[in-house]
């Protein structure tokens, strides 16, 4: 249903561009018209804009980008485009952006977007200028993954005017951002919009700042699906390989046999689990507890055969004592791991 609204609301822009009156009287214009911006002389031009997110198809955790589906309005006024009082309709016109002047936007983090409507732009009598288009595709994101699978991402759509300076061209703070977030298509998150942020932005090379506004969407993993599928798991397995001390130390294959293969079935499980994530230099939350698990897991299979060769060798009592002190301090220390790594 969500889909067929947002379908029916694109659907009908495009239909409203299709309609208006085409520019009268402005079939050829001053190069300046396009090359100059408003009032070159005067304070900044001021760029409102606004976003209507349509959707968020998925975030992309390996390459750390995210699909998102948006209309996008653009606002600003431009008096050379004021038609004289006599000429006015009421009506607007529409005008090719190759015909009049534009802040010259750039979504910095594009990584594939593409357009779907006309680049055209919508005028009235008074010079006031509405551009919208919308747009689809993958933008960039630098995922922080420290908290992973408890974290928490900021997604950012961030736009620059790439060719004036925030002397001559200002994006509006009252910019806004909307949308249903509680229907995005995202698996596996959860989602809220947050205010914009007005900056400055440097690249290197450049000799002076631009202007930039960043819209920035909250999204908070859903952990549950982790306790499940990743911390039950490993649990289990630790708890596997606690079993040796439940057997006589006497009991040698059976016991070096529990511990090898709680071993591999812990890396195995663990490997599977960092596949999901990028090649990132620090350790995540539950890398501490995979690396935790894993060094319990080895020293199950150090106290088994400690216990073993001290029981075949007339160390029975030696054993026994080992065997018992290792069985109850085990599960603390399962405790301490799983606090350390996500408490």
């Amino acid at each position: 249903m969500n889909r067929t609204r947002r379908f029916v609301f694109a659907l009908a822009l495009a239909l409203l561009a299709s309609t208006q009156v085409p520019a009268a009287g402005l079939e050829s214009l001053d190069p300046a018209l396009i090359s100059i911006r408003p009032d070159a002389d005067g304070p900044p031009t001021s760029v409102m804009m606004g976003i209507y997110l349509l959707d968020i198809d998925e975030i992309n955790d390996v390459s750390q980008r995210f699909t998102v589906d948006m209309m996008i309005s653009v606002y600003w006024q431009d008096p050379r485009l004021v038609l004289p009082e006599a000429e006015r309709t009421g009506h607007k016109r529409l005008m090719s952006l190759d015909e009049i002047w534009t802040p010259r936007g750039l979504v910095t983090n594009d990584r594939g977007l593409t357009t779907e409507l006309p680049r055209v732009a919508e005028i009235d009598d008074l010079g006031n200028v509405l551009y919208q288009q919308r747009l689809y595709g993958d933008l960039a994101v630098d995922l922080e993954f420290e908290d992973f699978p408890f974290d928490t991402q900021i997604l950012p759509i961030e736009i620059v005017s790439y060719r004036y300076s925030p002397d001559e061209v200002q994006f509006s703070p009252n910019a806004d951002i909307t949308g249903d977030d509680g229907s995005f298509s995202a698996e596996g998150w959860k989602f809220r919009i947050i205010e914009p942020q007005v900056g400055e932005y440097y690249a290197p090379g450049q000799l002076e700042t631009r202007p930039r506004l960043t819209f920035r969407i909250e999204a908070e993993r859903e952990y549950r699906y982790y306790i499940w599928t990743m911390i039950v798991p490993m649990s289990l397995i630790i708890f596997m390989s606690w079993t040796v001390f439940w057997l006589p130390p006497g009991i040698v294959p059976s016991r070096i046999a529990i511990s090898t293969a709680s071993i591999f079935s812990l890396i195995a499980f663990g490997f599977s689990i960092r596949l999901s994530l990028p090649r990132v230099s620090y350790l995540t939350r539950a890398d501490i507890f995979v690396v935790g698990c894993t060094l319990m897991v080895f020293i199950a299979l150090a106290m088994a055969v400690i216990g073993s060769r001290w029981a075949s060798s007339d160390r029975m009592p030696r054993a026994m004592i080992l065997n018992r002190a290792a069985r109850w301090a085990y599960v603390p220390l399962f405790g301490v791991i799983t606090a350390i790594a996500f408490l």
